[in-house]
């Protein structure tokens, strides 16, 4: 998959094109269709799909101090699309030049002197300035171009619509499962492995550390069934979200014991997958106790993710 960051680079693309445009801040299983859309409509006409997105949030232009915990990191994001063998992706910048395009100039900017020959969206997706374009205004200006507009409806299931406000929700509340369903993958991130207080080893549980990166949408405080991906090889855990309340002096931060793992990672980039919540952030009074609870998380996390395999 190649980098886009101008309008202008599409016209160096000498085949014709079918658009997927939206925000894909999840590539949540909505986001999937219009992708899906995208690429069979490609096939069709031999052409290649480019993804067209935006470099931040409009709420970084409307209020910064509002911006939504992403759900999916841009690297991650980048794997996903190319493993559904996206084309292109053009993060369009989100500045004020962008953000006051008007409709019409969207669309020209998307189309002129380009061999445009279908745009796939959902059925929600606004564009332009104050969002004024919808999926209706597309087919209008574009249809008799002879552009398909593929439009996609909402996703819903029994517990409400799939999009990343569900999404998020779902996970600052512990549902880890619920996301999983909606993101259709287990919800993820990347941390670089720090050196934590090296107590973990002492108590029988090792465990890696990292820091919690605060653009995402964090699950809350408590213990987890994890996967966690080293080196490219995935391995099963059990990990803790908290500042360990046992012990003083505490930080915040995500640790993960890994099962039958015992290798110096310190500085390596690792993903960590949240499978399941098992229960919150408890202080010990004792030692012990707390040893015999992990034991018991431990435990618990096996059988979840056995019956997750």
């Amino acid at each position: 998959m190649k980098h886009l960051h101008s309008f202008d680079e599409l016209r160096q693309i000498n085949r014709k094109i079918v658009y997927a445009l939206g925000t894909f801040d999840g590539v949540h299983r909505g986001h999937q269709r219009v992708i899906g859309n995208a690429i069979a409509e490609a096939k069709a006409h031999d052409a290649v799909t480019v993804l067209v997105t935006f470099s931040a949030h409009p709420m970084t232009i409307l209020r910064p101090g509002d911006v939504p915990k992403r759900v999916l990191s841009a690297d991650i994001m980048d794997e996903i699309l190319e493993s559904l063998q996206v084309d292109y992706i053009l993060r369009l910048p989100m500045n004020l030049d962008i953000f006051n395009m008007s409709p019409d100039d969207f669309l020209s900017a998307l189309c002129r002197d380009i061999d445009v020959v279908g745009i796939a969206i959902g059925t929600n997706f606004t564009f332009g300035a104050k969002g004024a374009g919808n999926p209706q205004l597309m087919r209008d200006k574009l249809t008799d171009k002879g552009i398909h507009i593929i439009v996609e409806p909402l996703l819903s299931t029994e517990e409400g619509p799939i999009c990343s406000t569900n999404i998020r929700k779902a996970i600052e509340e512990g549902h880890m499962e619920q996301a999983h369903a909606w993101l259709g993958r287990p919800y993820q991130f990347r941390g670089i492995v720090i050196k934590g207080d090296q107590r973990g080893r002492t108590l029988g549980f090792p465990t890696i550390n990292f820091l919690l990166p605060n653009e995402m949408a964090i699950p809350p405080d408590g213990v987890y069934a994890n996967r966690v991906c080293i080196d490219g090889i995935w391995y099963d855990g059990v990990g803790n979200v908290g500042d360990n309340p046992t012990f003083t002096n505490q930080y915040h931060r995500c640790e993960v014991h890994v099962f039958d793992f015992d290798q110096d990672v310190y500085g390596k980039e690792v993903t960590v997958q949240f499978i399941s919540y098992i229960r919150g952030e408890i202080k010990f009074n004792a030692l012990q106790e707390l040893i015999d609870q992990m034991k018991i998380d431990e435990e618990t996390a096996i059988q979840i993710l056995r019956n997750n395999s």
